[in-house]
């Protein structure tokens, strides 16, 4: 084989360069696996071991998602999804509580100013801050029984 086919073998092997949108989706997808999960799987054990929950860990394709049940009544649906910023890409909470027959659904940023920080300035603290604000709603018994 002549050296020009040599090369482009080698090019043709070589992996393409990344577009920008695979970059933002593969750095996303690194911080579900190491501040999402770790953060959510904290706090899952916490709520299993010391407060009787039936807690609920699952990680899809673009989100991480925690559970919480208590007598078979789900309490909360914490989800933590992508969301599309003039930036790029950021995580956003999508949240779901049960008031009674209402199913009230929120959706919270994890630091101020949203448009104006990166990815990686969001640590395993603010994914929990962020669910104790939410909790903190779902145990709120004035709320629950207004919505009951």
């Amino acid at each position: 084989m002549t050296d020009w086919k040599k090369e482009l073998s080698g090019i043709v092997r070589s992996k393409s360069p990344m577009s920008r949108a695979q970059q933002e989706n593969e750095v996303f997808e690194h911080f579900l696996d190491t501040i999402a999960m770790p953060a959510l799987k904290t706090i899952a054990d916490e709520l299993d071991k010391n407060h009787g929950r039936e807690v609920l860990v699952r990680r899809a394709p673009a989100s991480a998602t925690l559970q919480v049940r208590f007598e078979d009544q789900d309490e909360i649906t914490f989800q933590v999804m992508k969301h599309f910023v003039q930036s790029g890409i950021l995580p956003r909470a999508e949240v779901r509580l049960n008031r009674g027959q209402k199913l009230i659904k929120y959706a919270g940023a994890f630091k101020e100013n949203p448009q104006s920080y990166p990815i990686s300035d969001i640590l395993q603290e603010d994914v929990i801050q962020c669910f104790l604000k939410y909790y903190r709603l779902a145990m709120d018994k004035n709320l629950r029984s207004a919505g009951e």
